[in-house]
């Protein structure tokens, strides 16, 4: 830590590149005039990738540095750094030269404190990579950090991606990648038609030689200024597939013999790889032999193919456990799957499609990218976009995709992590994609009684909550899983021990899965009059849309409906006032219902209905989608008033 005087500033109108250094300017920012409300903001991410040479043949060398200054309080997290590393067969990636310091202007001098890198750790994030995770020391609002480091890395299809955007505003962002010609990669370019700047040429260093052949890098400079944040994360896939970034793929190897050979072919190449792949078809083979011998004992002869498809799907997810562990091969080898019965998704979802063929059923796998891993580019034959795989079954002219790592969801319903665009069915000598959309509709439904006790100063309600698809597996997946959160969700956290909650049909898939609960809640008056919100707490507040515009899809996975109804009981010596009015819309985007109707002097029922037509709006409808749902949350948040009657 130590103590550097203001005059020692570096004086400049921008704000200062390099590492170690900064400006006036850096200190001065307390507020980012392009976006009044980000919580941080980046001054520079510099990275660069090239390749070096070594005894065993090229390295990937990639370097990066950044500068990020803290607004507000909420920016704090920024400071929580995580650099993500590759491991395969025990060969990791290696990150050095790591260094970072927190910069704070106290009293007219800069406070610097370093970064001690015996505070870091790793994490492992999934089967092959990691993440060397730390936290800069001394961050507070107003603090400038900086990290910067090195990562060597032995597998040249791993060329570092550049991600110019972020969820907080950038400044500045440069890519700098230095190509030699054995090694042939494309570019994809997204959420920017091109770049601030970019510039291409020959490195006029010494030249480099590979036996007899002489070459020179071929430099490649990208840069983006004055990125906006990426702010709205609702209803996404994922952030990646639109955040400003650039992706590499490797799609040639040029060998100094002359040879050339391809890396991007074509779909139906990259599938019969997969089938001539160890952990894919091979392991698949292997499913289906072993799959035999079981399939002969379930006595199937006399059942249809519809009958014998959903009877081995559901052996499947009965008989074996998913890990939570997602991949596209397989993790182990048939023998130690049956042995453990375990396994991760492609364990699981080969060993189905192995049984449905060994029952003499058509069925393939299909291969997918999950919605938080980005949407496939179908112009790019990439296996590395791929990240999961369920099972496309054909019979009687209708197919249906399985997947049994989950034992509560329903035949033909894949998880909704999988509802992703589209699959690439995995069959020889063919290129066949299969939509993974969902067709049928989840539903919500609440159904609420409420009594106003004798006292006047409490209401008991008694609700039915009802759900089918979607929303029935979620349910049943929390209700199991995480009660305690269910129940506080559903009762709130200051639930009396009088309020109850029961689950109904809760292990009878493909029924509507119903919670019946009970509590008590104070009752709001003013004055000699009562007033009631007719769907209690379990209608949106606020429109869940909030940006002026949007570029990108409202996507929300599968389409939905929610119901409510409520029965409201007029008490003894009050008689109503007033109630909302009815509102009744019917389009192509939207359909909303809400009734009021009286039913006699001691009850009044208020019917309130809101269905998405679509599971994706486009964004040219974003605008019309969040007038719907402002007023959804007005109509279905007003209240009904009674007033005491005179003696």
């Amino acid at each position: 830590m130590g103590f550097i005087s203001l005059i020692q500033f570096v004086v400049a109108q921008n704000y200062v590149h390099e590492f170690g250094k900064y400006s006036n300017e850096e200190f001065q920012l307390t507020q980012y005039d392009k976006d009044p409300l980000a919580e941080a903001v980046v001054i520079y991410d510099i990275g660069s990738s090239e390749f070096n040479r070594t005894d065993n043949g090229f390295e990937i060398f990639f370097q990066r540095r950044m500068k990020i200054k803290i607004l507000t309080q909420a920016g704090l997290k920024w400071a929580q750094i995580s650099i993500p590393y590759y491991e395969e067969d025990r060969r990791f990636e290696e990150i050095s030269e790591l260094k970072g310091n927190t910069y704070n202007f106290e009293n007219g001098t800069i406070r610097c404190t370093s970064l001690n890198t015996k505070n870091t750790f790793n994490e492992k994030y999934n089967e092959h990579w990691y993440n060397k995770k730390f936290a800069m020391p001394d961050v507070k609002v107003g603090s400038v950090f900086e990290v910067s480091y090195k990562i060597r890395s032995p597998y040249i299809f791993n060329f570092r991606n550049w991600d110019f955007q972020t969820k907080i505003p950038v400044i500045y962002s440069e890519y700098t990648t230095k190509m030699i010609p054995f090694y042939e990669y494309q570019y994809i370019l997204q959420g920017a038609g091109k770049f601030d700047e970019f510039k291409s040429y020959v490195d006029p260093g010494i030249a480099k030689n590979l036996g007899s052949l002489n070459y020179q890098d071929m430099v490649y400079f990208y840069v983006m200024k004055d990125l906006p944040a990426f702010r709205d994360e609702s209803f996404i896939t994922s952030p990646y597939d639109y955040i400003v970034k650039l992706d590499f793929q490797l799609a040639a190897i040029h060998r100094p013999s002359g040879a050339t050979e391809k890396i991007m072919s074509t779909w139906p190449k990259l599938s019969a790889d997969l089938i001539d792949n160890e952990n894919f078809g091979k392991y698949l083979k292997g499913c289906k032999k072993n799959g035999k011998v079981i399939i002969d004992t379930m006595h199937l002869a006399s059942k249809s193919i519809i009958e014998k498809t959903k009877i081995i799907e559901r052996f499947v997810k009965n008989r074996f456990s998913w890990n939570g562990n997602i991949d596209k091969y397989a993790s182990k080898s048939v023998k130690d799957f049956l042995t453990s019965k375990t396994g991760n998704c492609t364990d699981i979802n080969l060993f189905l499609t192995g049984m449905l063929n060994a029952a003499g059923i058509d069925a393939y796998p299909v291969i997918l990218s999950t919605r938080g891993h980005g949407k496939i580019k179908a112009d790019y034959p990439f296996l590395h976009f791929f990240n999961y795989v369920v099972v496309l079954a054909n019979f009687d002219n209708v197919s249906v995709l399985l997947d049994a790592t989950d034992p509560f969801s329903n035949f033909s319903e894949i998880p909704p992590r999988c509802i992703n665009d589209r699959g690439l069915v995995i069959e020889k000598n063919k290129e066949e994609w299969v939509s993974l959309k969902s067709d049928p509709v989840s539903n919500i439904l609440y159904d609420i009684g409420m009594h106003i006790n004798n006292s006047r100063d409490s209401v008991t309600q008694h609700c039915k909550l009802i759900t089918t698809g979607y929303e029935a597996l979620d349910y049943r997946n929390r209700y199991t899983k995480l009660y305690e959160k269910l129940k506080d969700n559903l009762l709130g956290n200051n639930a009396l021990k009088s309020d109850t909650l029961k689950a109904i049909d809760l292990y009878k898939v493909g029924n509507p899965f119903e919670i019946d609960f009970n509590f008590k809640t104070s009752l709001e008056k003013v004055e000699d009059k009562i007033i009631i919100a007719p769907f209690s707490k379990f209608i949106i507040t606020e429109n869940p849309l909030k940006q002026s515009y949007r570029n990108y899809p409202v996507d929300f996975t599968y389409k939905k409906v929610y119901k409510y109804q409520s029965t409201i009981e007029i008490p003894k010596g009050y008689k109503l006032l007033s109630k909302p009015e009815n509102l009744i819309i019917n389009n192509k985007m939207m359909r909303i219902i809400y009734i009021t109707d009286i039913l006699d002097t001691n009850s009044i029922k208020v019917i309130g209905t809101y269905e998405f037509m679509k599971d994706e709006y486009a964004p040219l409808e974003y605008l019309e989608l969040k007038n719907y749902l402002s007023q959804i949350v007005e109509k279905f948040n007003e209240k009904v008033v009674m007033v005491k009657t005179e003696e």
